[in-house]
């Protein structure tokens, strides 16, 4: 398994490292925060299992296939399919959020695999292990094996995995690099996509892995992450536009403007990042029921508000498409 080792996956490796089908407990979930390598550690399991039935799929995935199949009126040959594996590996249980009909399913897929002697192992994107979306009784089955954790990777071990990682791709570096990198990320994937990213930087300009290469390479990226279409951004200039603060929208105070600013935050972020309401509802620390209210609100008053129609346009004209160049197109900051 090509995974990097360190302080903060070793629980996770050597339960991997000797994971036998025939021995492990009917269900294991890992979770932890995004980048740490709970893909890869599905992947390793299903490689070193595929001959004996092993079969991987995301979540999202299995919520469409089951859709499809129950549209079409194929669900017995779904079952069949899912139900009679001897180890089924499902990853990124987050996107299950709001999917009630597909969480019951799994439930079910569950129950059969297990009387067939089968085993489960699951993966959950999420900081703190919090199951409660997925109902108690499929909460109650995952949590019922071994739950193994993934920690954040510390600043030195994203620096030595960037060391490490270099050393493979065979770069003439500066040694301060990895260093830089490491605080400015706090996952190995996003480390290893910022030092891809500075690589093409880099080659483009035709420049050395430098130091000064590397800061004006981050203050490009700083300029064109603000102008992204990401919930945060939105949050951020729909506050500055309608004169309240990031931590205002997402609060608790219910003054009437601040709710009329929140409720065209979540319209915006809903229109222009194309996210589920369970999806949004996380950024607003509410409810998704909440956000729909929210967003058919203030559906009705842009239809009826001149003036906040025009806010609206001044909010989703800061994030046009022609803001979003590539490195092709820029001059050298």
């Amino acid at each position: 398994m090509n995974w990097f080792l360190s302080d903060f996956n070793i629980k996770a490796w050597r339960f991997i490292n000797h994971y036998e089908p025939a021995t492990a407990p009917s269900m294991t979930l890992v979770y932890g925060p995004a980048g740490v390598g709970k893909s890869s550690l599905l992947k390793h399991v299903e490689q070193t299992w595929k001959n004996e039935g092993s079969l991987l799929i995301d979540a999202a995935s299995f919520s469409r296939q089951y859709a499809f199949a129950s549209q079409e009126n194929r669900l017995l040959q779904f079952r069949r399919s899912y139900r009679a594996v001897p180890l089924l590996l499902l990853d990124d249980l987050q996107g299950l959020a709001g999917k009630k009909q597909t969480i019951e399913e799994i439930h079910y897929t569950y129950e059969y695999i297990l009387q067939n002697g089968g085993k489960m192992m699951a993966v959950v994107e999420t900081e703190l292990l919090n199951l409660t979306f997925l109902g108690e009784r499929l909460m109650s089955r995952l949590l019922s094996g071994v739950v193994i954790p993934l920690a954040r990777p510390q600043e030195y071990e994203i620096e030595a995995f960037i060391e490490e990682y270099s050393h493979r791709l065979l770069l003439s570096m500066d040694s301060a690099i990895p260093e830089f990198i490491a605080r400015q990320t706090t996952s190995l994937a996003e480390a290893k996509k910022v030092l891809r990213q500075f690589i093409d930087y880099a080659e483009l300009y035709n420049d050395e892995l430098s130091v000064q290469c590397f800061l004006s390479y981050w203050r490009e990226q700083a300029r064109k992450q603000s102008q992204e279409k990401s919930p945060m951004n939105i949050l951020r200039v729909t506050a500055q536009i309608t004169g309240h603060t990031p931590e205002e929208l997402v609060g608790p105070a219910q003054k009437p403007s601040i709710n009329e600013a929140r409720q065209l935050a979540i319209y915006t972020v809903r229109m222009l990042c194309k996210l589920s309401y369970p999806e949004i509802a996380v950024y607003f620390n509410r409810r998704h029921t909440t956000i729909i209210a929210a967003y058919k609100k203030m559906q009705e008053k842009l239809l009826q508000d001149q003036a906040l129609f025009r806010r609206y346009q001044e909010i989703t004209g800061k994030f046009k498409e022609d803001h979003k160049k590539s490195f092709g197109n820029m001059s050298r900051p």
